[in-house]
């Protein structure tokens, strides 16, 4: 009986899904970060602060912020639509990829456009293109965990469902 215990808990394919598992869970955390920094920081630029915080999505903070530099009211109507259609996708991403491999990926692909659009836009409407250097880099941080999220996942789910269980020669009586 000790054994089979000592068995289980040593047993190789076991430790790799708990740790394949917690890679998942660590990709999942880095989400559901991104998108309460991404919320806080639409809440500081709505009460005028000159900050933001590297890791999170950069398209709703650079287009809020765009919308109220411009002060186009259309301009802005689209900004808070496009920006709620971030979070609730953000949100769906984050709920639905524990299990399904294509909504981790779509987080991942979604982090990356996020992150060419930051590059794009401190290229063309800021004077110091540099000044967006380190949040780049954040977001570089980010998708190498989303990225090692991902391919945990999808090692994960093409691992066997369970193994059988080997029968004990006692126990055959």
């Amino acid at each position: 009986m000790i054994t089979m215990e000592m068995t289980k808990r040593n047993d190789p394919e076991r430790q790799l899904r708990r740790q394949l598992g917690r890679q998942v869970e660590l990709g999942r955390l880095v989400m559901l970060v991104i998108l309460g920094i991404t919320f806080v920081n639409q809440i500081l630029l709505l009460c005028g602060v000159r900050y933001h915080f590297f890791l999170s999505a950069a398209m709703p903070y650079y287009l809020n912020w765009l919308a109220i530099g411009l002060d186009v009211g259309a301009f802005k109507a689209v900004a808070t639509i496009v920006t709620l259609m971030i979070y609730v996708g953000l949100a769906a991403c984050w709920l639905l990829s524990g299990r399904l491999v294509e909504w981790m990926l779509a987080t991942l692909v979604f982090y990356g456009v996020d992150t060419l659009l930051l590059a794009v836009f401190a290229l063309t409407l800021l004077e110091k293109p540099s000044a967006c250097l380190l949040e780049i880099v954040t977001h570089g941080v980010g998708i190498a965990a989303l990225y090692w999220s991902f391919r945990s996942l999808e090692r994960l789910t093409k691992m066997p469902r369970r193994r059988p269980r080997p029968v004990e020669p006692d126990a055959v009586s």
